[in-house]
């Protein structure tokens, strides 16, 4: 630290309230850096795509506690990035605007560190794009700067007010030093596109992705999921109608059989529909148990026996076995 930097620091610590809170924080650092969720590379074109596509972005970015925007569940802020800047071997740094409730928390010590959750390049890791940072006391990447010293904001250090130059950025994007700002938020979001989001590793493992898997496949894998659970539920919808309508046909079939039979009368047809669809063995006990019934049924006037002249129907045959009489004799008699 030099004689300048020492200045700034006892100024800081000299401002109410802000002792404890910094102005300002480190949010990815230089290098090459390995961490239990991948590497990554932040050289200085890495960090020129970096603020290339803040710059781009209208709103500020947000840091949330424990990655809670991750979740999709309720998420508060903690804090609003404000700038972003490049300092180099400390990696990229930004200016934020804190929440009441975050600088209680900083005060006192119950936070003490940040994670970024950032975009990478496939072909080489470099960083291209900060998404948001979240407040933890276990951050993933090891080393870096935590929030222990305040510092003042961006625009009042040494080099403050400074701007790099677009020409720089507009060379890197690929386009000439003549083009719109427009083109140069198409042309950064256009490569955010190309890059791959440093997933939770827990969603990963879960949705069957390796390490580094891209925004696509954790999009298509999720559709296929979803695709086969409706799949399934329309499957097993068309299997308990099959089965509501084969146990309807079986009952049927019981209840014609126990009607021929004579051991229940049409009047009971419903109540016995009814009873073998829902209990099938059931049924098949009391048909089995029930006392025989006579059924006369209605003979309209001058209509003949079913079977010809002289034929005996199933109701006939039941009043003959009742009185004794053999076919023969009753086919003889029955003509007069």
């Amino acid at each position: 630290m030099n004689d300048a930097d020492s200045n700034l620091l006892v100024l800081c610590s000299s401002l109410p309230g802000t002792a404890d809170v910094p102005a300002e924080i480190q949010v990815i650092p230089a290098g090459h850096v390995d961490t239990p969720k991948g590497s990554f590379l932040l050289d200085a074109t890495a960090a020129e795509l970096v603020l290339a596509a803040h710059a781009a972005r209208q709103s500020d970015k947000v840091i949330d506690y424990e990655h809670q925007t991750l979740s999709g569940k309720e998420a508060p802020a903690a804090g609003w990035i404000k700038k972003l800047v490049n300092r180099g071997a400390e990696g990229i740094w930004a200016a934020v605007e804190w929440t009441e409730r975050a600088k209680t928390y900083i005060t006192n010590k119950e936070y003490r560190y940040v994670s970024p959750v950032f975009l990478k390049r496939i072909s080489d890791g470099r960083v291209v794009d900060l998404i948001n940072v979240a407040l933890t006391n276990q951050p993933n990447i090891d080393g870096m700067v935590p929030m222990v010293n305040c510092r003042l904001p961006i625009a009042d250090l040494r080099f403050s007010g400074e701007e790099k130059s677009m020409k720089k950025i507009l060379a890197l994007l690929g386009l000439k030093d003549d083009e719109t700002e427009d083109q140069a938020v198409e042309a950064v979001n256009t490569l955010k596109s190309a890059t791959a989001l440093v997933a939770n590793k827990t969603v990963l493992e879960t949705l069957g992705l390796k390490e580094g898997a891209s925004e696509s496949e954790v999009t298509g894998t999720i559709l296929a999921m979803k695709q086969t659970h409706e799949q399934h539920g329309g499957l097993a919808q068309k299997v308990e109608k099959l089965t509501k309508d084969l146990a309807a046909r079986d009952a049927s079939e019981l209840v014609a059989l126990a009607m021929k039979d004579g051991k229940i009368t049409p009047a009971q047809e419903p109540w016995a529909k009814e009873y073998a669809t829902r209990d099938p063995e059931g049924f098949k006990v009391f048909v089995a148990k029930a006392p025989v019934l006579i059924h006369t049924g209605d003979v309209s006037g001058g209509q003949k026996p079913a079977g010809g002249e002289g034929g005996i129907d199933e109701t006939q045959q039941f009043i003959n076995k009742q009185l004794g009489l053999d076919t023969e004799t009753f086919k003889k008699y029955s003509a007069a």
